[in-house]
């Protein structure tokens, strides 16, 4: 019975990964192994975002109800956002991308001299930048990490790290540069019970991992809506809690960002209610419908849960069978991880790694600081392409060295995990 049970499951989680990747063009025509970067577009999503666009072609962009339709996308936007972050929609702000996000929530306080944001050298320039700007404008003093390096202790990094001037600690729910899931909650309580709030970087982390806000005590969260969401490139969004609402101030103000006939010429303005106010800079109206898209495809359709376990499964898969390779050494832990994976080739530099598997028709990305390779596993990757890597980067190396031992290959069916 179990067995049945079983070969059962295994059909019909088949079935789901098959419809799935009819659903993405892109990951039929090669290994799309590159998530981290720019996740694949749905079908349904860039036929969204088409029509969206003839609508503005054929109806013009001025008209009362073309503005009215706009706005009420933006609402269901939020709405959808907030579904998988779990919170109010009305902590939800649109944006084009993490990056700006994190300016939006870091360059809102009432920075004063001397004060300390405590980050890590494994960062994204995403916070990197941001924290440069705010030690060379306002004198913030960066107290630097290495939490996100497989080998530290990232809640003992951050104890030694933060002192009673500490206003902010920023770090990313997931790694860019080893693929390390953080426990953002312990260090979310840490940085409270200093007295500091905790912005983090979702760009790795939202749509690939849990990402419940609320049990992750974080005060602020970009992310991105063209990886892991599988959105169109320019979408993105910054959840602010409802209590940090007036600590975290608008940098820049918009039409949104005042309660229409509260502001005033003299000097005073009401702003909007809840995160809204942050929103300052046109977003594409058919952008928007195309990310509503693939929202809704993931939240309705595919499952979060579902993503979440299958991403962490093929992770898992991928570290153990590229550790397997003779010449290959990993720079990500088994411990910790989800869909990215970083790994070095003996005697080939990261460049030249990406190179020769794109000219297999495999797409991951090199980076330069860790100088590394990272692979980037979405929910409709399967572990016989994760096979198909390692073996491609087994042939990288020289025969006599080149040894692949991809566990229980070849007794798996097609797209199992």
């Amino acid at each position: 019975m179990a067995e049945h049970s079983s070969r059962k499951k295994h059909a019909e989680d088949q079935e789901k990964i098959d419809r799935i990747r009819s659903e993405l063009p892109a990951v039929q025509k090669q290994l799309y192994m590159n998530t981290g970067t720019n996740g694949p577009l749905p079908r349904r999503s860039h036929e969204a975002l088409v029509q969206a666009a003839e609508a503005e072609l054929n109806e013009g962009r001025a008209s009362l109800p073309v503005i009215m339709r706009m706005f009420e996308s933006f609402g269901v936007a939020r709405a959808k956002i907030a579904a998988i972050l779990g919170c109010d929609p009305l902590e939800v702000a649109l944006t084009h991308n993490t990056t700006e996000g994190m300016n939006i929530a870091l360059m809102g306080l009432d920075w004063q001299k001397g004060d300390e944001l405590v980050t890590a050298n494994t960062e994204h320039p995403g916070i990197l930048h941001p924290a440069y700007l705010l030690s060379t404008r306002y004198g913030v003093r960066l107290r630097m990490t290495d939490i996100g390096l497989p080998h530290i202790d990232p809640l003992e990094a951050l104890k030694q790290a933060i002192t009673s001037r500490t206003r902010v600690v920023s770090l990313s729910h997931v790694s860019w540069a080893t693929g390390m899931t953080l426990p953002i909650r312990e260090l979310a309580e840490i940085t409270h019970r200093a007295g500091a709030l905790f912005i983090c970087d979702a760009a790795q982390s939202c749509g690939m991992v849990p990402s419940n806000v609320y049990d992750l005590g974080v005060d602020a969260y970009a992310c991105s809506g063209q990886k892991w969401l599988c959105g169109p490139d320019g979408t993105g969004a910054l959840f602010v809690r409802k209590d940090r609402l007036t600590d975290i101030k608008p940098t820049y103000l918009g039409y949104a960002g005042v309660k229409r006939g509260m502001g005033s010429l003299e000097g005073y303005f009401v702003p909007s209610d809840g995160a809204q106010r942050f929103e300052a800079a046109t977003l594409y109206p058919p952008g928007i419908r195309a990310f509503i898209t693939s929202l809704t495809w993931l939240l309705e359709d595919v499952g979060l849960e579902w993503i979440y376990d299958r991403v962490a499964t093929l992770g898992r898969y991928c570290h153990r069978t590229l550790r397997s390779i003779d010449g290959v050494t990993m720079h990500s832990s088994k411990e910790n991880l989800a869909g990215l994976v970083h790994f070095t080739v003996d005697g080939m530099a990261p460049p030249d790694v990406s190179t020769k598997l794109r000219e297999k028709n495999i797409i991951i990305r090199e980076l330069m600081s860790p100088a590394v390779n990272r692979v980037s596993l979405g929910f409709y990757n399967t572990v016989e392409e994760i096979d198909q890597l390692a073996e491609a980067i087994a042939a990288l190396r020289p025969d006599d060295q080149a040894a692949l031992v991809a566990p229980d290959a070849g007794r798996r069916s097609k797209g199992g995990a």
